[in-house]
Order: structure tokens, then C-alpha cells, then sequence
């Protein structure tokens, strides 16, 4: 299996290693990354600069970072680095921090890469790594995760994406339907952990930016989180790992009489 692997959070994120680690088992794994991080900024195309692309390794794997926003990279990949074929799969991720409920999950930058891809006909997972709030803020300000937290990281992720895996690949249409499954695990899972199919959480962010001097900054409140049974949120409450199906081709199919 060929797998694209790109995130938001540029080649510096720990969690684009341990997602090497994890992909490598199932195919070959090809990445591109924004040279900088891009979150927040959904499914962007880039259409009046002109892009970069810097070729890098990372542990020995063919990488390299391109200029542009994640679904710029995805695009970029699936069109330039396979030579007019187009990878089986595009993963996207491991994203540091929840894509859950439907705003935030439109607004992401990791889930705007796999959306991408299913418009060039790929289909596409999206992994999110919910983080402890110490170790979220320590990302934050000094862009690292400490040794025993990846530790503890690595060892639960290693076995989501097995299990994830092994479910998706046992679906006969897995690699034939353009679909994105968004996946989020939770910052410690319970220890009967599921995997939960879920749908979008009804959970909805407000003003995005607050005044600091004399400019606005991102800098917003946190919603309620959806709790209704069968929300990702509420899945990710529990210490379950929530899997939603996101089809771009039952996007605006219901027709209603003006």
C-alpha cells in the first residue's frame, strides 16, 4: 500500500515521527509537510504564491516539506510525487490536539489534507491526538512533548492504529471509496477502550479573536462539548477512540423546494 502522510503541524511535531513508526508496518509511507505550522486553516489552496519544495528524510523515510497550507501538500503529493499514478491512501496527522465536533473539524488543517485527497478519488484517514493540558501548553510554548509523555503517547497510539487498521482493512470497499474516517483519541483511554463509530458533535465555537492592545489575536473560549450519545466528543469523554465517516459526496445532496 502506498500511503501520503501529511499533517498541520509542520516537520518539528514529534507525533509526525511516531506516525512514521505507526505507517510503516502497512505500506510504503511517503511524506510532505508544511515547512511551517498551518492549523486552523481547513482545506485553504494556496492560488497567488509560488510554492517550495525542499526535499528532506526523517528516519530514513522520503520526505520533504512544501511551502503551502495542508491540503496544498496533499494535493501536491498525490499530483507530483508518484509519477502520474496516485498513492492508495493519505493519512493525515498525528495531529496534536482534538479535531472533534463539527466546527473545529471543518476549520482543521489535517482533516482539510484528507478532503483534499478525496477529491482527487483517495481515500483518507485523519488521526488527532488529544493532549493533557500541561503537556498541550508546554507544546505551545516551547514546541516540544517530554520524554514520558511520548512514551505513554507512543504506547496507546501504536495500538489504536493497529486496531484501527486491522478494522478498516477488513471493510472490502476500505481503498474504494473516497471517503475521510476522522479518528481521535483520547489523551489516556480507558482500559476497554473501543473503537467508536461516531458522528460530528453539535458543538460550536464563538468569537475567535480577542483584543490585545490595539490588535485582535486567535484567542477564543472553549465550547460545551457535545455529550449527546454518539458524538465524537462524547466518545472522547469516555476514553474511547471515536471514528467518523466524512463522505464530501452526500455534501449538499438533500434538495429542498424554495
Amino acid at each position: 500500500m502506498e500511503i501520503l502522510l501529511t499533517n498541520d503541524d509542520s516537520v518539528d511535531s514529534p507525533l509526525l515521527r511516531l506516525a512514521i513508526d505507526c505507517l510503516k508496518p502497512l505500506g510504503n509511507v511517503t511524506v510532505v509537510v508544511p515547512e511551517e505550522e498551518q492549523s486552523w486553516k481547513g482545506k485553504s489552496i494556496t492560488r497567488f504564491e509560488s510554492l517550495r519544495m525542499e526535499p528532506i528524510s526523517i528516519d530514513g523515510v522520503s520526505a520533504c516539506t512544501f511551502s503551502g497550507t495542508p491540503a496544498d501538500c496533499s494535493n501536491f503529493g498525490i499530483y507530483h510525487l508518484y509519477d502520474g499514478r496516485k498513492p492508495d491512501l493519505v493519512v493525515g496527522g498525528i495531529n496534536i490536539g482534538a479535531n472533534t465536533g463539527l466546527s473545529f473539524t471543518v476549520s482543521s488543517g489535517t482533516v482539510g489534507a484528507c478532503l483534499e485527497a478525496n477529491i482527487a478519488g483517495v481515500p483518507a484517514v485523519a488521526l488527532s491526538q488529544v493532549l493533557k493540558r500541561e503537556v498541550f501548553r508546554t507544546w505551545l510554548e516551547d514546541r516540544r512533548i517530554l520524554d514520558h509523555e511520548m512514551v505513554q503517547l507512543r504506547d496507546q497510539t501504536e495500538q489504536v492504529v493497529t486496531r484501527l487498521f486491522e478494522r478498516l482493512q477488513s471493510r472490502s470497499n476500505f481503498l474504494g471509496k473516497a471517503v475521510t474516517w476522522n479518528v481521535n483519541i483520547p489523551s489516556t483511554l480507558r482500559d476497554d477502550w473501543e473503537l467508536a463509530p461516531t458522528c460530528l458533535g453539535q458543538s460550536f465555537y464563538g468569537s475567535c479573536f480577542k483584543k490585545h492592545g490595539d490588535v485582535f489575536r486567535h484567542d477564543m473560549n472553549s465550547p460545551e462539548p457535545d455529550e449527546t450519545e454518539g458524538a465524537d466528543t462524547a466518545a472522547i469523554l469516555a476514553g474511547d477512540v471515536s471514528v467518523t465517516r466524512l463522505d464530501l459526496m452526500t455534501f449538499g445532496q438533500e434538495r429542498d423546494e424554495l
